[in-house]
């Protein structure tokens, strides 16, 4: 034996050879070989495992040499061990060396291995891995498999979460009982009164009111002396009918007199905006306006606009039956409760449905019916949000018999109207109830602002069982539901009384009854997955097909396998067969999502019918009970009677049949094949019963029918996406099993059903699968990952497309014409169509293209652009046709003049056979035409053009103006026929007009002012001002920078200036108002002269168009802002008004008047414009004053506000802008042609129901970040919204959208206001209307533009998509979202889910990627064999090692996914570039934006982007931010201490969303290159240099972007402040700083124990721990076969496995035991406390609502729940203490301010230690004893030389504590753990809370040393040109030179030249923003900043510097004169 006596000692040998001569026992042999296997099977079997025992006595005797046998039994054990498996496996190659009996063989050789070497525990009977079965059930084993058994019961926890918990419908209970205490809503209802009184209330009414008969003639005379109407013929008649007949409504109801003058306004305002569009059919057919049709056909028309939704319910509701409503006949007049009224007669109507006859009739029903429901409307309030209420409230006054207000008095005081008090308001109160505890008013000095208190547990989201608008307002959709619904107070049902009397009984509804949530509720908005999986389903569904049936494609055949068939096949049909069961398991999820999100009031109340079937009633009764009762209106009789698609699991029997008959051959027989081809049939079919058949049953309506062409484009462009991303993605899936093969380990369906039930017992085969679904899992995320970047891309190229579709598919025109040369022509054709047309049959030479009035309104364009200072008077002239426009002198009132000039201001020049003097002008040079030679040669040889203007901005909006003529538009309106539309613009807290003290601060030091950084951005715009102002003054001082000079009158002047180059109101206001200008030059161009409208003094543009900001807070103004206010009024046209919320207090009489309890006030809308009178303190008085049912602004804010606003709307259109937006005037000409988008050729033909969008240009492209946020507004707004709309994905975005107003006011209006649900208000105006359905229509146009601004700062910019992405996780949640996802055929629901939430979940998968794959390529590298003991670790001859396969792995799956990623981000805007301007600037733009790092910026948006919607899905706590504003000046610090002694800064802003992740991924990296990652061969490590790139990428982004964007972040005196501040944050105070910090924004978003482990997210990480977890359990059951006679080998197993907290918990243990001996005032006192505080507080507002809710003594409740918590939270616990009154969502760091103190302790004996062991110290120690007790339970794998063993058991123990301390923190929070016994607990975690902060704040601040020394480097040498501001503004910067000032005395000559003021020179310092920027990562805090301009000193002095320099244009250029943005996608609101 030569070789043995080489491997073996010489004691080994001896031992040996004593036992040379014993028999080897076969009969111990535990292991035997399978008789199916063949000779060649055998031989292989026999060679393996005598290989296996060769290597294990080598490594034996290797470790015996090196002395690691551990004891001298250890040793003999070994001897005996290898050499007993010699001798047998000797025996057996003498066997097979003789060819004789093979069999015994191999049996010998197996038990060598099995029975000597492994003592019988596993035997190497497997052709495959994992080679070995364990024979038994080991340690091993129950510990492997103990976290596979968590995660079962995680899930199922999971799955049965809430399903159980629904309300109980408890209406049949309340009504029973006499209803519920609502506490307002029943009491607040007026009694009933007797004749007397009733009597004397209208006696009352009739003195103290006015009489109908002013009031009538009051609204005749607002029609008869306001409206251009009043020239019609049967004007008069109209307004006297319709005066009389508003007035008869509002003494009949009781409407509120300002109310009913509104509406009157109102109805008038779209009757004159119907009559136009009537009257522009004639002008369209080129014939004479019929005036005698218009006001009947006008009438007629509009009835049948804003009815139409109500005449569809009560048709829909008079159809069933039991509602017993009768059918509408048309030539009826309604009853209206008898108010009498004026036949309205002598009104034609041309397309009137009813004979001539009785066409006065049927026009007067019809203007009863829109007159009722506009008053109701009018008075609804917040009930506005749900229509079909309102609906039934006006059927319910139409049909009335008699005035409800006939049989009782005004309420109380009569300071509320009757319909208000007793119809509307009880509505309100039962939606306040529902939501709200109480709107108080709040302490302190004026203003007191109103207070609003959510009920408890409401502040992050209402929970899933609370009704809202949408609830309620379904419930009057169906009339089953709602015919059933409502009850009376007596218990009866209203719809029991006679259709005449049920608005009389409207008062004894019992609303709060018959709104329950439990019977209303038909939606629940659960925030979990399962709600996000309801509404997305179809995409999964999608993506998981194609990623199995690639898998199964590219995946080998499996290996033969022992005892039959493999479970997933042996034949690739098989395997594709078996991807049909995946169809089964998503319909039985999709049931389980739906049966989640259904409300109760769609399904019974479960326990009820439960009871029911335990109590052993017929089990098919009870679902024929269940399915009969009236709980559906969508169609399904509610979830539990429609259980899962039942054809989704017809292809489980067809697979059954086929693989019965599969004899596992790789050929089929004809039968199997056969059935194949059913299984395949009927797989499919279900399959597209899943996918492609929309779910009509969950809508209420039916969408709009979709062209066929469309839908052809649309499958198409999906077929195309999938096929691409099908190959695309086989490349992956290749990849991942070439990897898997490399690594060899076990794969799922490979085994068959007899090895399976071998291998579930083996240790090493749970821990493959675990690798495996690791491997797979992470791949599907990528497989996922792709889809948005690929639509992107098919975006991209079919918004090219699109592009040159609009132009006729002339692309060569395109390419070659000339836009702006065309403009003259274009501008006539398409916007001046009726003025003037060129004579082409003149005898002149030539004749111009342009109409005659174009030049006229050429120069009007040209002196706006003077005016605004854009251009000066030289530019000025050159752009003008006439020269003498170009005037300094142009003032307000120029603008103002005709649009031609009069006779004597023409030049002396007479045509030839005319007498009369005409105008001489000049085209324009910038008209020329160019050949496309001029134009290449000057763009690409950077030679600009002499003849176009100089400003950016003016060339913007020439080429845009060239752009849009080119493209389709619609003929315009001709003047005076302009249908009316409103711009609605929301306010509550922006900025009106900028002050002086804010553009200079007197005591300024050496800071740079912002007008000097405004002067110098806009240097030529503030000489053009300065220049215009000298013209109109001679003493306006040429004083420059020198700001002092300016009088206070000039300053007036400069703040104008400035506020219009900021984003302010003034800006929004000033752009809006040019529609009136551009209607008054429409009017004065091609007006139709010969209509009686056209009359002079007859027509006013204010009629037309009303620009109306909605100002929330405008009560509460002070006298600055009322002064802005009042300017606006004096500048601006008379179409400028103002609405705004007053309030009042209630007074007395309020509970008559039903105003709730809860409330304190009165709250009115208001209305105000410039002929309002100005009271003494600077308000206006309103002109309409109208009282609303309570508090408005019931959800986040802005929805409230515009619906408080709309009532004073007037016009057909509305369009809603934000308060940073600007226009130019000549976009403002295009408004005609807008309007006509919306054009109609005969009612009722539906073409009106749209919305149009419009593109915007971003001007607020400042700085790098700027920038970027600029350029994805462009390619989201321009080429991407052009696809959205060609796909059917557009929806509404707020801005600049035009709605038709009439079809938005019968959805609820223009945006929603749901608490949180609808944080993103805009967008679901967007998705109501397409679900509506009914021929409306979302358009998408480009030829009209508008200016907006944008966030300029990096956190202002994370802040806004920070609420776009919670919103966006509200949105998925939403029934909106939900039956757009099943109702919409799957092109277009892709379509949908992309261009919205996808493309937010998809940042959510990006930004996880690079951390899954670092976790992936860990977890391979360290489960690869180490170096010693080879032969245990399942190592196999010949394997590769992992890191050359995931190596090859991560170049395939990854490597081109970053270089798409980066392609997709980029082309959008790169195409739009150059399709807008030319490929140097799409180029230009690419580079610049690499250069500046963006995609550092990209990358950490993509981070903020999934942590806020990922938490919102599953956490809610949405909140509005308002949209940054400010300038990009401000430095936010390191982390420092700000006014209020709360510590902020960038890192507590981003710790919990970025810094975390960031150091975690950067430790993975690091154990990638100690585990052997990065040694590889030349070839493999530059394969990887990609994905290295995206690494160092991801990591650097996520640590270093914030201070890499930060202003001035590297200035070092302000770095070393951020350090101390850093310091006294951890360690002053014994850490109480960061205590408090980490309670308000960590520890106090905890949700508990149970929901903590029944979060996806813990599911998730116990999965991933768990993989770490199987791992190290192999490696530690492999030391335990190989030391299996060390006597505490139990407990060093154990070790291994346990998290490492006893060493750290004994230390916490005693250091509590000691301080609380020394009476130390510790921080885990303070955090118990303040525990025990949070739960008294929960309890206490739980037991009041509980308590509330059962009609018990609800002050007696709470006081009963604190002495159960006192009980339950254990002696000693401080319990009379309350909690400190904070809120979750602020991440400040403040010191903690209980209510009622801290509790009294005794002093410590020492001063220092006055708080205990500093919380910083104890966290350096607990790390230390951590890292030790880690190390020295691993240290055996150290000492065997398994060094990957070791990294794997570190990570581990580190996923352990992790684990443990999530676990801890929700367990403190628990009731009953809020004893003192948890002191060491509170310590434990925050200690090692504090130490990771400690680590993370160290890695982040280190690497930044270094450039802060390279900042002061380059300040020293170079201090005008810092590279740091050259990446941040793109501009090198200047320094604020020395000023020094002299003072001289003129009068002396020799005198001397003394120096006055002499500041310190001094770069200029950054500021320190107060204000916060971000939150601190709080799991679904949202960002809590308001962002704006901070006037603070320090603000300005970090204000950007300088002038752009010579250099910083050489490398970036200025901005593109055609789009000013540069970077990746973004999404916007």
């Amino acid at each position: 034996m030569p070789r043995l006596s080489q491997i073996l000692s010489v004691a080994a040998a001896a031992a040996l050879a004593t036992r040379a001569n014993a028999a080897v026992k076969t009969e111990d042999f535990v292991c035997s070989v399978p008789t199916s296997y063949s000779q060649a099977e055998l031989v292989y079997f026999a060679e393996r495992n005598c290989a296996k025992v060769e290597q294990a006595i080598k490594d034996i005797t290797i470790a015996y040499k090196d002395g690691i046998y551990v004891s001298e039994k250890q040793k003999d054990a070994w001897v005996q061990k290898t050499g007993r498996a010699w001798e047998v496996c000797q025996e057996s190659k003498q066997l097979l060396e003789n060819n004789a009996d093979v069999k015994q063989a191999a049996n010998l050789a197996i038990n060598a291995w099995g029975t000597v070497m492994m003592k019988g525990k596993e035997c190497c009977t497997l052709l495959n891995a994992p080679y070995c079965i364990d024979r038994e059930v080991s340690g091993a084993l129950v510990a492997g498999l103990t976290p596979f058994f968590i995660l079962g019961v995680l899930f199922n926890g999971a799955m049965l979460t809430s399903l159980f918990c629904l309300p109980r419908n408890a209406k049949k209970t309340l009504v029973k009982a006499g209803g519920i205490a609502s506490g307002s809503s029943d009491a607040a209802l007026p009694p009933p009164t007797d004749t007397v009184t009733s009597l004397l209330g209208r006696l009352s009414k009739l003195c103290g009111r006015e009489t109908s008969c002013v009031f009538q003639k009051d609204l005749e005379d607002r029609w008869l002396k306001e409206s251009c109407l009043r020239e019609l013929p049967g004007a008069e008649g109209a307004a006297k009918a319709t005066a009389a007949l508003f007035s008869s409504l509002q003494n009949t109801f009781d409407f509120q007199p300002d109310s009913v003058r509104n509406q009157f306004e109102h109805l008038v305002s779209l009757w004159r905006s119907q009559v136009a569009m009537v009257a522009d059919r004639d002008v369209g057919a080129h014939e004479k306006v019929n005036e005698v049709l218009l006001l009947g056909t006008a009438l007629g028309d509009l009835h049948a606009e804003l009815l139409d939704g109500f005449l569809k319910w009560r048709a829909k509701l008079s159809a069933y039956e039991p509602s017993a409503v009768p059918s509408r006949d048309p030539v009826d007049l309604n009853m209206l409760g008898g108010a009498p009224r004026v036949k309205l007669t002598g009104l034609p109507d041309a397309t009137a449905e009813v004979p001539d006859a009785d066409v006065d009739i049927w026009l007067s029903s019809c203007l009863e019916e829109v007159a009722t429901f506009l008053l109701v409307w009018g008075e609804a309030g917040n009930v506005r949000f749900m229509p079909e209420v309102l609906y039934f409230i006006t059927d319910m006054a139409l049909a009335a018999e008699k005035s409800p207000s006939a049989d009782r008095a005004a309420p109380g005081t009569g300071r509320s109207n009757h319909f208000l008090a007793s119809v509307i308001r009880p509505l309100y109160n039962t939606v306040f109830d529902e939501w709200y505890e109480s709107v108080t008013v709040a302490d302190g000095k004026e203003p007191k602002k109103d207070v609003k208190k959510l009920h408890f547990g409401y502040d992050n989201f209402l929970p899933a069982n609370t009704a809202n608008y949408d609830d309620w307002n379904e419930l009057f959709i169906d009339p089953e539901r709602l015919v059933a619904g409502i009850l009376l107070k007596d218990g009866t049902h209203l719809f029991n009384l006679p259709h005449k009397d049920r608005y009389a009984a409207l008062m004894e509804v019992d609303w709060p009854v018959s709104l329950l949530a439990a019977s209303s509720k038909t939606h629940r908005e659960v925030h979990s997955l399962w709600g996000a999986f309801a509404s997305t389903h179809r995409v999964w569904l999608a993506h998981s097909v194609l990623f199995l049936y690639g898998l199964c494609i590219e995946a080998q055949p499996p290996p033969e396998t022992l005892g039959g068939r493999p479970l997933a096949g042996q034949s690739l049909a098989m395997r594709l067969a078996g991807v049909s069961l995946i169809l089964p398991i998503h319909a039985m999820m999709w049931w389980r999502a739906r049966w989640q999100i259904t409300g109760s009031a769609l399904r019974p109340p479960l326990c009820e019918h439960l009871t029911q079937v335990l109590q052993c009633k017929p089990v098919v009764d009870w679902f024929r009970k269940v399915c009969s009762q009236p709980s559906c209106f969508l169609g399904c009789k509610m979830v539990l009677c429609s259980p899962p698609d039942i054809i989704a699991f017809f292809p489980i029997g067809t697979y059954a049949l086929v693989r019965g008959l599969d004899d596992g051959d790789d050929s089929l027989s004809s039968k199997v094949i056969g059935l194949l081809v059913l299984h395949f049939i009927v797989s499919l079919f279900a399959l597209l019963n899943l996918l492609l058949v929309p779910a009509d049953g969950f809508n209420q309506w039916t969408l709009t029918p979709v062209p066929v062409r469309h839908r052809i484009v649309r499958y198409f462009f999906w077929l195309c996406i999938f096929s691409v991303k099908f190959v695309a993605g086989l490349a992956i899936l290749k990849a991942v099993h070439t990897a898997i093969d490399g690594l060899n380990i076990a794969r799922l369906g490979h085994q068959s059903t007899s090895e399976l039930s071998s291998v579930l017992l083996t240790t090493s085969w749970w821990a493959n699968m675990l690798v495996w679904i690791v491997i797979w899992s992470t791949t599907f995320i990528l497989f996922n990952c792709d889809t948005q970047l690929w639509f992107t891309l098919a975006c991209t190229v079919l918004g090219v497309l699109n592009m040159f579709k609009q132009r006729r598919w002339h692309s060569h025109a395109k390419a070659w014409e000339h836009n702006l040369s065309h403009i003259p022509k274009r501008f006539s054709e398409k916007i001046l169509t009726y003025a003037s047309r060129p004579n082409r049959k003149s005898g002149a030479k030539e004749t111009a293209e342009f109409s005659s009035v174009f030049p006229f309104i050429w120069d009007r364009v040209v002196t706006y652009m003077r005016y605004e200072d854009d251009i000066d008077s030289h530019t000025m002239a050159e752009l003008a046709f006439n020269a003498k426009t170009g005037r300094d002198h142009v003032r307000w009132d120029h603008l103002r003049q005709p649009l031609k000039p009069s006779a004597g201001m023409r030049a002396p020049t007479h045509m030839p056979g005319s007498t009369s003097t005409v105008l001489r002008v000049k085209l324009p040079s910038v008209f020329s035409r160019k050949n496309p030679s001029e134009t290449c040669f000057k763009t690409y040889c950077f030679m600009p053009d002499p003849h176009e203007p100089s400003n950016d901005d003016v060339r913007w909006r020439i080429s845009a103006l060239g752009r849009g003529l080119a493209l389709p538009m619609p003929r315009p309106y001709r003047a005076p026929f302009f249908p009316g539309i409103t711009v609605l613009i929301p306010h509550y807290g922006e900025q009106i007009l900028v002050q002086k003290k804010e553009l200079l601060k007197e005591d300024r030091g050496s800071d740079v002012p912002l007008i000097h950084w405004l002067k110098q951005k806009y240097a030529d715009e503030f000489l053009s001002f300065t220049n215009r102002m000298k013209a109109r003054s001679t003493d306006w001082p040429v004083a420059g920078d020198q700001w002092d000079e300016y009088t206070d009158y000039q300053w007036d002047k400069v703040t104008y200036w400035a506020s219009m180059r900021l984003q302010t109101l003034w800006r929004t206001v000033a752009g809006m108002c040019y529609y009136y200008p551009a209607l008054q030059c429409h009017f004065e161009a091609q007006a139709d002269r010969e209509s009686s409208l056209a009359k002079e003094g007859v027509w006013k543009p204010e009629e037309c168009f009303t620009c109306m900001v909605s100002m929330q807070m405008y009560k509460f103004f002070d006298k600055t802002q009322l002064e802005h206010t009042n300017r606006m009024f004096d500048k601006f046209p008379p179409c400028f008004k103002v609405a705004f919320i007053d309030c009042k207090d209630k007074g007395e009489g309020a509970d008559r008047d039903t105003v709730h309890p809860s409330q304190a006030r009165r709250y009115f809308s208001c209305l105000i414009d410039a002929k309002s009178e100005t009271e003494a303190s600077g308000r206006k008085k309103p002109h309409f004053t109208i009282e609303l049912p309570g508090y408005p602004i019931l959800g986040d804010g802005k929805g409230d506000n515009q619906n408080h606003a709309i009532p004073f709307m007037r016009g057909h259109y509305s369009q809603g802008i934000d308060a940073n937006q600007g226009a130019y005037f000549e976009q403002m000409m295009m408004l005609p042609c807008a309007l006509g988008e919306f054009r109609s050729n005969k009612r009722g033909d539906g073409l009106g129901k749209r919305i149009i969008g419009f593109p915007e240009h971003i001007t607020s492209d400042i700085g790098s970040i700027g920038d970027f946020a600029a350029s994805a507004e462009v390619a989201f707004g321009t080429i991407l919204q052009r696809s959205y709309a060609v796909l059917g994905a557009r929806m509404h975005y707020g801005h600049p959208d035009i709605m038709n107003k009439l079809y938005m006011m019968q959805q609820g209006g223009v945006s929603k206001a749901t608490k949180t649900i609808n944080l993103s208000e805009d967008i679901f105006a967007g998705m109501d209307f397409t679900l509506r359905g009914d021929g409306r229509q979302i358009h998408h146009r480009e030829y009209f533009h508008l200016a907006k601004g944008r966030d300029m700062g990096f956190n202002a910019v994370l802040g806004f998509f920070s609420k776009l992405s919670s919103g966006t996780g509200e949105q998925i949640l939403s029934r909106q979202t939900f039956r757009l996802g099943q109702v919409l055929h799957l092109p277009e629901a892709l379509s949908f889910y992309y261009a919205h939430a996808g493309y937010y979940v998809n940042q959510f998968f990006v930004s996880i990627s690079m951390p899954l794959l670092v976790f992936v390529w860990l977890l391979v590298l360290l489960s690869d064999c180490d170096e010693t003991f080879l032969a245990y670790q399942q190592c196999q001859p010949g394997q590769k090692s992992a890191a050359d396969v995931m190596a090859v792995f991560l170049v395939a799956c990854f490597s081109w996914l970053v270089l798409l990623f980066l392609v997709a981000n980029t082309m959008p805007l790169f195409c739009e570039l150059w399709l807008q301007v030319n490929l140097k600037a799409a180029v230009h733009k690419f580079i610049t934006s690499i250069i500046t790092l963006s995609p550092l910026m990209f990358v950490f948006q993509a981070k903020t982007i999934g942590h806020y919607i990922t938490n919102e899905i599953r956490f809610g706590g949405a909140s509005y931010v308002a949209t940054g504003r400010g300038l990009p000046t401000e430095r936010r610090a390191f982390i420092t201490k700000n006014s209020n002694g709360a510590f902020e800064g960038l890192y507590l802003d981003y710790a919990n969303i970025a810094y975390y992740d960031g150091v975690m991924l950067l430790g993975g990296v690091i154990m990638v290159g100690a585990a052997g990652g990065t040694q590889l061969d030349d070839n493999a490590a530059s394969l990887l240099r990609w994905t290295w790139l995206s690494v160092v990428l991801t990591i650097m982004s996520w640590l270093y972007a914030p201070f890499i964007f930060n202003p001035y972040n590297f200035v070092s005196k302000h770095f070393c402040g951020d350090m101390k501040s850093l310091f006294d944050f951890f360690f002053k105070s014994s850490g109480k700083n960061w205590n408090a910090w980490y309670e308000r924004t960590l520890l106090k978003s905890r949700k508990g124990v149970a929901r903590s482990m029944t979060d996806v997210g813990f599911f998730i990480a116990v999965l991933f721990l768990t993989a770490w977890y199987s791992l190290l359990n192999l490696k530690a059951q492999a030391l335990t076969n190989i030391f299996s006679e060390i006597d505490l080998l139990n407990y060093l197993y154990a070790a291994i496995l346990l998290p490492p907290f006893f060493g750290s918990l004994f230390y916490c243990t005693l250091v509590v035991l000691v301080e609380n001996l020394a009476g130390c005032r510790t921080i885990a006192k303070a955090g118990l406390h303040t525990a025990q505080g949070w739960a008294r507080e929960r309890a206490e507002k739980a037991a009041k609502k509980a308590a509330t809710a059962c009609g018990t003594d609800a002050a007696v409740a709470p006081e009963k729940a604190r002495t159960d918590l006192e009980q339950a939270g254990a002696s000693g616990s401080g319990g009379e203490e309350s909690a400190p009154d904070v809120a979750s969502d602020d991440h400040e760091a403040v010191a903690l301010s209980p209510k009622a103190g801290r509790p009294k302790l005794r002093p410590a004996r020492s001063r220092i230690w006055a708080d205990g062991v500093p919380l910083a110290i104890s966290a350096i120690v607990v790390m230390i004893l951590q890292i030790a007790e880690s190390c020295l339970a691993l240290w055996f794998f150290r000492w065997v030389g398994w060094h990957k063993a070791f990294l794997a058991g570190l990570i581990l123990k580190w996923g352990l504590t992790n684990m443990c301390l999530f676990l801890a923190e929700s367990i403190l929070l628990t009731p009953h753990c809020l004893s003192v016994l948890t002191l060491p607990l509170h310590h434990w975690v925050r200690s090692n809370r504090i130490a990771r902060d400690m680590l993370v704040s160290m890695v982040i601040a280190l690497p930044l040393l270094p450039l802060v020394f390279l900042n002061h480097l380059n300040d020293y040498i170079c201090p005008g040109c810092s590279a740091h501001q050259l990446l941040i503004y793109r501009d090198p910067g200047t320094v604020e030179r020395e000023e020094r000032v002299f003072d001289i005395d003129p009068d002396a000559d020799d005198a001397e030249v003394l120096l006055a003021v002499a500041p310190e020179p001094e770069s200029m310092p950054p500021p320190t923003s107060s204000k916060p920027a971000v939150p601190a990562g709080s799991a679904s805090a949202p960002f809590a900043t308001t962002y704006g301009v901070d006037v603070s000193p320090a603000a300005r002095a970090g204000a950007l510097p300088g002038v752009l320099s010579t250099w910083s244009a050489a490398i970036f250029g200025g901005a593109t004169p055609e789009a000013s943005p540069g970077g990746a996608i973004g999404r916007s609101a």
